[in-house]
């Protein structure tokens, strides 16, 4: 299966580059990914965070306070700035996230159940000691839907009379198409 970023997530990793230049830091690390995904507000990963009670600008703050140098980093230097080797492996195990749930874009649900599996940043630190847990997480994110793409929340799933009733139709036809031929029931 080809996976590859969620534009919502493509837009994250953006703000993330922005936040590690303006807290000075040419390193993108997953405490910068996590002030990207505060910065665009409107994902899932939000929303999850919101309903376990998680306070967004107190996280945004504490993050802030550990990573904040006292010079951002020049605008011409931006091509420098690029993501360390703790985020990339958080992103990786995002894409492994997306693949249990068997789908080919990671999202940022996807991104904030590996995070609280990473050790080493701030982010998880914070949740961690509010007492958010993955399996707690994962169970919530799951009953509201968090872990799908928004077009798949949308989606409309069929009712199961509506499929047994056309079903049913078509295997009584079938068991009298076979009758009729055989001219005994087996």
């Amino acid at each position: 299966m080809k996976i590859k970023f969620s534009q919502e997530m493509l837009t994250i990793l953006g703000y993330a580059r922005d936040e590690a230049m303006r807290t000075g830091c040419y390193g993108i690390g997953a405490d910068h990914i996590v002030l990207g995904l505060l910065r665009h507000r409107d994902n899932n990963a939000c929303r999850a965070l919101e309903a376990c009670g998680i306070q967004l600008e107190d996280l945004k703050e504490t993050i802030d306070g550990r990573v904040f140098t006292d010079r951002a980093v020049p605008w011409h230097d931006q091509a420098q700035v690029r993501p360390t080797r703790a985020a990339g492996a958080l992103l990786n195990a995002s894409a492994y996230e997306a693949l249990k749930h068997s789908q080919h874009e990671i999202l940022s649900s996807h991104f904030l159940l590996a995070l609280l599996r990473s050790e080493g940043n701030a982010a998880a630190e914070y949740l961690l000691g509010r007492g958010l847990r993955y399996d707690s997480l994962y169970a919530l994110m799951r009953e509201h839907l968090f872990v799908l793409p928004r077009s798949a929340q949308e989606t409309v799933l069929p009712k199961i009379e509506d499929l047994l009733g056309p079903l049913g139709e078509q295997l009584t036809h079938l068991y009298g198409d076979a009758q009729a031929q055989t001219n005994y029931l087996s």
